[in-house]
């Protein structure tokens, strides 16, 4: 039987060699391990956005299916002989509007009530009213608080002469002020005034004294 001679015998790997050998199969591991876990990390958050992202678009799509927008006017028409003074409420949004408060101005001071405002304007003017406060107005729809009818327009003048819309609504303009106070289905809440100005979004209806109308 033949036996291998020294030449043909191969030398044992150093200990230090089989070491970093075993050393640099374990770190490849770790880092392997580590860019998976960071991917893995990564493509959560990513996917964690997009759902918060889509419930946020989502929130807003409902919010914009109710939102109401309520546009206050007074009017002053004589299109018919006579006049007709008063306060239009249009909800020109596309969802309900729950009217919480009305308040009448007359020169910066609020007026309390409709014996009040019927003393300021013309006591002895024919009258109209509608409950407005509490009402829920839907989309399209109007609701007039308020009317004074007139059948001599002069007399609803300072110098007894018959004065043309424009400047009637000027005048009333100049005395007089309206801010409504409205809320959606989803109790965001706004204000809305007789100025061109947009509704303004508050947190809710404020304390501020109402006219009772």
């Amino acid at each position: 039987m033949d036996e291998k001679s020294p030449a043909e015998t191969k030398p044992a790997s150093p200990p230090e060699a089989r070491d970093e050998t075993s050393r640099n199969g374990m770190f490849g591991s770790l880092r392997f391990e580590t860019i998976g876990s960071i991917t893995a990390i990564v493509v959560g958050v990513a996917a964690l956005y997009v759902s918060w992202d889509q419930g946020r678009v989502m929130r807003q799509e409902v919010r914009a299916s109710v939102w109401p927008a309520l546009q206050v006017d007074g009017f002053y028409d004589t299109a018919r002989g006579n006049l007709d003074i008063g306060l239009r409420i249009q909800n020109a949004g596309v969802g309900p509007a729950l009217i919480e408060r009305i308040t009448v101005r007359h020169r910066g001071e609020i007026v309390p009530d409709l014996a009040d405002l019927r003393s300021r304007i013309d006591g002895e003017a024919d009258f109209s009213f509608e409950t407005g406060a509490g009402r829920i107005l839907a989309a399209g729809d109007e609701v007039v608080p308020f009317v004074f009818h007139f059948s001599r327009p002069e007399d609803f003048s300072p110098d007894g002469e018959v004065l043309d819309t424009a400047t009637g609504t000027g005048m009333l303009s100049d005395a007089w002020s309206v801010e409504v106070c409205y809320c959606s289905s989803l109790d965001q809440c706004w204000t809305s005034d007789t100025s061109t100005a947009p509704p303004t979004e508050v947190t809710a209806c404020d304390a501020v004294p109402a006219t009772d109308l």
